[in-house]
């Protein structure tokens, strides 16, 4: 606080005094004025501090006003008593001369009286000036005393101001030191805090994150538990009720049907004719069966329209043999029509041997295996349809290489050899790898290659005592009994693996929808016995005769198609 800032007081005409006076109130007053961390707590003087140092204060400059306008009052006596004294002196010496001069004028006889009066004067004065120095000497001292008296109250005042504002300067800084203290009090508990509170909100932060990860666990195990159930119930539905079979049937149909229709191999669209000639083969050549002339057959006066019926799927199976066809197509020495009865619930397998002689649209009567070699599947179904009136929905070509893969996929196949057949095969090159050539009398676990040399046998009699052509339509039925008896064997997993590798070596004509009918027939069906036929059927044909060179079966086709169609329409 500046001296402008303050009250008037009347400390007299000392400057050196007043200076001193107004630093020390300063420095109380600057000490006292400080400011803390304003981020945590100031403190400053109130106004009733301020107020009571202000009154502390007048109250010490009154006292010290008191004590100079007394120490001025007896500096005044004391002034005046000495000009008294002065004065006294003074008219106390002319008076004497006075009457000394009187004295004299008026009587010299008195001189000795006068001379005493002189010396009683000269005593008096004596006395009255020693009076008057002792006087004068008391007075002083008792000026020097109040003198000295006053510096002693004006030097305690002073020390008292600045004990005060020593006081007040240690209490500042002790306020200071305890703010300090407190500060720094403030700033550990502020830490102490900041420190738990960030443990926490770090462990409500985990609390919340285990809780977030239980939930989402608790989500996970109530959505797994929920997916059981809902595949057990679906489960449950599709396996123990009417429509959840029927329903699981068209899933299982429809996925079989897209599968079917994009992983086998079509037929070509615009297939090339080929060239009418006749294949004689080394077997035709060392036949010794009778020539007869083709003209002198009797062939039917009615072509076949190919009869079909609601409910009654036809499927022709081939197996092409390529081996010196010399076109792009072989011969389909294996020629099978299965029959999927819907009406009747039955699985027929019909056997159309290879050497029957057929009248061929376009060309010339020739065994029934050349149709497809010469004009792809379309003109064997017209083949089969004008000679037997029956017509094909459909077929599935193999050729022998991919049988052979088909068998191996299928893990081989079990069949039952005769001696003879054993012998053969062992033999001769119809097991075209020789280190499979091991086969023996009896049944036994055969694989692809050596399945396909059994279905090529004609000069061993089957054992079923059909020899020949016979005897192999024989073994190729066996054959695909034993496929179906293999295939009653595995679960669905392995059917759709085995499915997967073979569709790949299957071409066929047979789209999605068509597939997806005749699945569902087999299905809904419900069976697993196979009936089988041959045809020509025995008593219905001629053999051991030639046409031009080729041995082959000349058959009754009125009473064969009676047979055929009684056998799969049921008539």
């Amino acid at each position: 606080m500046s001296e402008s800032n303050m009250h008037e007081y009347d400390f007299g005409n000392d400057p050196e005094f007043q200076e001193k006076f107004y630093k020390n109130i300063d420095k109380v007053l600057s000490d006292i004025n400080f400011d803390l961390n304003e981020d945590i707590v100031k403190i400053e003087p109130t106004k009733d501090r301020e107020t009571a140092i202000y009154n502390d204060i007048e109250d010490k400059a009154s006292e010290t006003a008191a004590v100079m306008e007394n120490d001025e009052v007896l500096e005044a006596v004391s002034v005046t008593e000495g000009e008294e004294s002065s004065e006294a002196s003074v008219m106390s010496q002319d008076d004497e001369a006075a009457e000394a001069e009187a004295m004299v004028e008026d009587d010299e006889a008195a001189k000795a009286e006068t001379i005493a009066q002189d010396d009683e004067a000269a005593e008096a004065e004596a006395m009255a000036e020693d009076d008057e120095a002792a006087q004068e000497s008391e007075t002083a001292s008792m000026a020097e005393d109040d003198v000295l008296s006053e510096t002693s109250v004006m030097t305690e005042d002073d020390e008292t101001i600045e004990a005060a504002a020593i006081a007040e300067t240690a209490a500042s800084e002790a306020l200071i030191d305890s703010s300090d203290t407190l500060e720094e009090t403030i700033f550990d508990i502020n830490n102490s805090l900041a420190k738990q509170i960030g443990e926490e909100l770090e462990n409500m932060e985990e609390i919340t994150l285990k809780k977030k990860k239980r939930a989402r666990m608790m989500k996970i195990q109530m959505g797994l538990v929920a997916g059981l159930l809902s595949l057990l119930g679906i489960a449950f539905f599709l396996g123990f009720t009417k429509p959840g079979n029927e329903l699981l049937i068209r899933m299982g149909v429809n996925l079989g049907g897209k599968i079917w229709g994009i992983m086998t191999q079509d037929f070509d669209d615009e297939p090339v004719m080929a060239d009418d000639i006749d294949y004689v083969d080394e077997e035709d050549i060392a036949s010794d069966s009778e020539e007869i002339d083709p003209d002198e057959i009797e062939w039917p006066n009615s072509t076949g329209y190919g009869r079909r019926e609601e409910g009654v799927y036809n499927i022709l199976l081939l197996g092409e043999e390529a081996i010196g066809s010399g076109t792009a197509r072989g011969r389909t020495d294996l020629m099978i029509i299965a029959t999927l009865n819907k009406n009747s619930k039955s699985i027929k397998l019909t056997s159309l041997m290879r050497d029957t002689l057929v009248q061929i649209p376009g060309y010339k009567e020739n065994k029934l295996n050349s149709a497809y070699e010469k004009g792809d599947v379309n003109l064997l179904y017209e083949t089969i349809a004008l000679n037997f009136n029956l017509h094909i929905d459909g077929c599935v070509l193999v050729n022998f290489e991919n049988f052979e893969k088909i068998i191996d996929y299928m893990g081989g196949l079990e069949l039952t050899l005769t001696k003879a057949e054993a012998k053969y095969l062992r033999n001769t090159n119809y097991i075209s790898n020789p280190k499979y050539r091991t086969v023996v009398e009896g049944t036994q676990l055969m694989n692809g290659n050596q399945v396909l040399g059994y279905s090529r046998i004609r000069k061993r009699a089957a054992i079923t005592g059909a020899n020949n052509d016979y005897g192999r339509t024989d073994r190729h039925r066996i054959i695909l009994e034993a496929i179906f008896d293999k295939y009653k064997t595995k679960n669905e997993a392995e059917l759709l693996m085995i499915m997967y590798k073979m569709l790949p070596l299957v071409k066929t004509d047979i789209d999605s929808k068509t597939f997806e009918k005749m699945l569902t027939t087999f299905i809904e069906m419900r069976t697993m016995e196979i009936e089988q036929l041959r045809i020509p059927a025995d008593g219905t044909f001629k053999d051991n005769v030639k046409v031009r060179g080729m041995d082959v079966l000349i058959p009754d086709l009125s009473k064969n198609i009676s047979i055929l169609h009684e056998f799969i329409f049921e008539d």
